[in-house]
């Protein structure tokens, strides 16, 4: 077992000033509520549930449940949570809600994640 080498040979020493760009750079981006947000993709079923509302507008609860195969009471737990994450709107008619996902950015990231997968890389 070889070990690791602690030295910085090889690294590109940064800029005068760079390193504290990249730190304020860093710093004022919203990586806590963007890791919050990521948590609503990170169970097996939510990703289902949100590749599926990229297969098909707006689904309610019910059909949700049968195309992913998980009961409507754990359907809806998880759609409860992707749209208090913001991954997730909801329109109401009568008494039936339906399901959506809330912009583009959402349906790029699942279709990206899923062809990234699908590439086996």
């Amino acid at each position: 077992m070889t070990k690791k080498s602690t030295s910085t040979e090889g690294c590109q020493e940064l800029a005068p000033g760079r390193l504290d760009e990249l730190h304020h750079l860093i710093a004022d981006k919203p990586a806590r509520q963007l890791a919050g947000w990521f948590k609503g993709l990170s169970e097996a079923n939510r990703v289902k549930i949100g590749y599926a509302l990229t297969c098909h507008e707006e689904l309610c609860v019910h059909d949700i449940s049968e195309v992913v195969g998980i009961s409507v009471a754990n359907a809806s737990h998880h759609l409860r949570l992707m749209k208090m994450l913001g991954l997730t709107k909801t329109r109401k008619i009568g008494t039936t809600v339906f399901y959506s996902l809330a912009d583009d950015h959402v349906r790029n990231i699942l279709i990206l994640g899923m062809d990234h997968m699908e590439e086996g890389t």
